[in-house]
């Protein structure tokens, strides 16, 4: 309009107020939409139509304006002119505004502000160009229209007042700003301070602003993000949905991969709403990184499903794997080899070597075990010294026969830890699926059947399950099962064994045999049950009966002979053994001098200086001991000199074979020779005939026990060799 004001045409011009007016409504209009489009779309999409909606409402603007003036003559339009003036000018507004990207950029204000005002002198200049006046000295323009002065006078005013209530606007728009930019700041600070990142989107899906931990995420800076895409830093988001509509909905997004500025991809979790930001509506968008919570989630995963020592699978792990194998290899008639492995001599071992050295020589076998398998093969560790490989999808039964002598060789290489080499040895126990079981845990116990069955074969054994193994397993489970009530019902009772002097005949005490009545099989041999006894823990309690029962019968005899009772090796890692033993004594009312306790070599060898000071102390409560089996355990000598047993028994299979075996002969006449040299008695046991006998005596044995001098009776069968019970003399006294 201004501009229109300043065109000199020589000649009386008038304007149209109207017509004026309808220009200045329309402009405002469209270049008010073109705004609002610009400023809650930030599409470039979006911006070029804004651009091209103010370019035209600024063409129409000038075209109606043109359109109001009045002059003695007719004003003609150059189409040419007026058509390119209104492309240039809609171009170069469209162009302002796809510049005009991002706000805080003041290169991008400047050009765009350039361009902007270019198009309107653009489009003034040419469309004026191509206007020319016909003149018509008989036209008069009407008296309702306004001439230039009182035009340009009214336009001034208006521009003056329009431009002071700018700057009054402006003056309280900076007031406001400036009192409201410390609690932006404040708000800016809780959301940097914030671990989540937080992120202002426009409904057009764009960034507006994003506080330091998302700046942190995606590795660049708010002058970057500003106005690009929120979702093209995602590589899986969403689509068919606005962020708009997940805001309005309170959407939630489990899991989103973040990708940084360095192509890190970074699991994120998403939660979107709306919110009014900076007095508009806009969507917010939290962004949760989820790395730490991951790498807890693949921890716990770990811990679960691995060995934490070796890194193998663990026994849950291994199980649900060979239920998918067992499954596949039944769809496809092919068979599931499972292998369970238990290293020989383990815990004397971890015992020898220190816990540390023998966690480092499980980790090295274990690698050897992985490293020594092919194909789809899982290795797994389910005990202390305890392994199993799973063999899927087998044919043929000779590939479990192949495993074994590959496990041959590689264990057959010795190990080094800390500086030491040591060779291992397992025992592998075999079993096939289906063949042997249909079930995960039936094939693992089966493995475990046949494992122990090469156990009793001796170390480095491999076996394969047999149902006869199974049988006398579970016949042998059964009966620690039996046991376990045996004691309460009263199904276990005492023997005693007479022990004589070898020269002069006379009786010289009685060894404590325990027997087991069983409602079934008959009288059990404690060959057979006391292993059951120690495996279960029953040991502890019925060797604590024994013990009361074998002392309570010897302090009612009128002979004061000693009683021999043995120790269990569970028993003597008692630290309150000697107590025990004194209190029981004094209940039962029998001198410990009377009381044998009878030592295998094995319990000295687990722990020596342990086990000489529990025979130290059981020595100084006067209790008598004795070095059971003598001869086929270590035998170590060191123990016979340290400590001063009070008697040494020779097994019987020395003295089975004394007659026909000179090497076994010579072995007693060794024996009898060092315990005489070190000036301890000498007891054999399992004389069986009167040649024995002899030969023992021209040994110059101490001590006699078998079959041939007195077979294990109730104590009433040797009633003469006690002297009788003292309530029975008691009795008959009182008669």
């Amino acid at each position: 309009m201004m501009a229109s004001l300043g065109w000199d045409l020589r000649m009386p011009v008038k304007h149209s107020v109207l017509m004026s007016g309808v220009a200045g409504v329309l402009s405002i209009a469209m270049v008010g939409a073109g705004f609002v489009i610009a400023t809650y779309n930030r599409t470039r999409r979006a911006r070029l139509l804004a651009g091209i909606l103010v370019g035209a409402g600024i063409a129409a603007t000038h075209f109606i304006e043109m359109a109001s003036i009045s002059v003695q003559g007719t004003l003609v339009f150059d189409p040419r002119f007026s058509s390119t003036a209104l492309i240039v000018g809609v171009a170069l507004s469209g162009a302002s505004f796809v510049v005009m990207h991002k706000t805080d950029d003041a290169v991008r204000q400047i050009l765009a502000a350039l361009l902007l005002a270019g198009a309107m002198i653009a489009l003034h200049v040419v469309a004026v160009a191509g206007i020319s006046v016909n003149m018509d000295p008989g036209l008069v323009a009407p008296e309702k229209l306004v001439s230039d002065t009182v035009m340009g006078f009214s336009v001034t005013i208006a521009a003056i007042a329009l431009l002071s209530a700018s700057l009054a606007m402006a003056v309280a728009d900076f007031r406001v700003n400036r009192d409201g930019a410390v609690e932006v700041d404040r708000l800016r600070s809780l959301a940097d301070a914030a671990i989540e990142g937080i992120v202002v989107v426009d409904h057009g899906g764009h960034i507006v602003n994003a506080n330091q931990s998302f700046l942190s995420l995606v590795g660049n800076s708010m002058r970057g993000l500003s106005g690009a895409e929120f979702s093209r830093y995602f590589r899986d988001f969403p689509s068919g949905q606005t962020i708009t509509e997940m805001a309005e909905a309170g959407m939630k997004l489990e899991e989103a991969t973040l990708v940084s500025a360095t192509a890190e991809e970074i699991p994120t979790e998403l939660y979107f709403k709306s919110a009014i930001v900076s007095g508009e509506a806009h969507n917010v968008a939290v962004v949760r990184d989820l790395r730490e919570r991951r790498a807890a989630e693949q921890r716990i995963n770990f811990l679960a499903n691995y060995d934490v020592l070796t890194g193998l699978a663990n026994r849950q792990l291994m199980m649900d794997r060979l239920q998918h194998a067992m499954d596949a290899a039944e769809e496809a008639e092919q068979k599931v080899i499972l292998h369970y492995l238990d290293i020989d001599g383990f815990k004397e071992m971890n015992t020898a070597i220190g816990q540390r050295s023998a966690d480092q020589l499980l980790k090295f076998f274990a690698g050897r075990l992985s490293g020594s398998l092919r194909g789809m093969v899982t290795v797994a560790r389910i005990g202390a010294d305890q392994f199993c490989i799973v063999q899927e999808a087998v044919k043929l039964q000779e590939s479990a026969e192949f495993l074994h002598e590959r496990l041959r060789r590689k264990l057959a290489q010795p190990f080094t830890v800390a500086g030491q080499e040591i060779k291992l040895t397992a025992c592998v126990g075999t079993a096939m699926a289906p063949d042997d079981a249909t079930t995960p845990a039936h094939l693992l116990a089966r493995a475990e059947i046949a494992m122990k069955k090469a156990k009793g074969q001796g170390r480095g054994t491999f076996c394969f399950y047999e149902l006869a193994a199974d049988r006398a397993l579970e016949d042998r489970r059964k009966l620690k099962l039996e046991l376990s009530r045996a004691l309460g019902e009263g199904e276990i009772f005492l023997l005693y064994q007479p022990q004589f002097d070898i020269d002069s005949g006379e009786i010289a005490g009685f060894e404590a045999l325990a027997r087991w009545q069983h409602k079934e099989r008959g009288i059990i041999s404690p060959v057979e049950f006391i292993p059951l006894a120690e495996e279960s823990g029953l040991i502890v309690d019925i060797g604590e009966w024994i013990f009361r029962e074998a002392c309570r019968e010897a302090a009612s005899w009128n002979k004061p002979l000693r009683i021999a009772v043995n120790l269990s090796p569970l028993q003597f890692v008692d630290d309150n053994l000697p107590e025990k033993m004194e209190a029981m004594l004094e209940n039962c009312g029998l001198e410990a001098t009377r009381l044998e306790l009878e030592i295998t070599e094995g319990v000295l060898i687990e722990d020596e200086v342990r086990a000489l000071a529990m025979l130290t102390r059981l020595k100084e409560k006067g209790i008598l001991l004795a070095m059971d089996d003598f001869g086929t355990g270590y035998s170590s000598l060191s123990y016979l000199r340290q400590f001063p047993f009070d008697k040494l028994k020779i097994d019987k299979s020395f003295i089975t074979d004394l007659k026909d075996d000179q090497q076994a002969l010579g072995i007693v006449k060794g024996m009898i020779g060092l315990a005489h040299g070190l000036d301890i008695p000498v007891l054999a046991e399992g004389v069986e005939n009167e040649a024995q006998l002899a030969m023992l005596r021209l040994e110059h044995g101490d001590e006699v026990q078998g079959f041939y001098t007195g077979k294990p009776m109730p104590i009433s069968h040797y009633s003469e060799l006690i002297g009788g019970h003292k309530h029975d003399t008691d009795l008959s006294q009182t008669a």
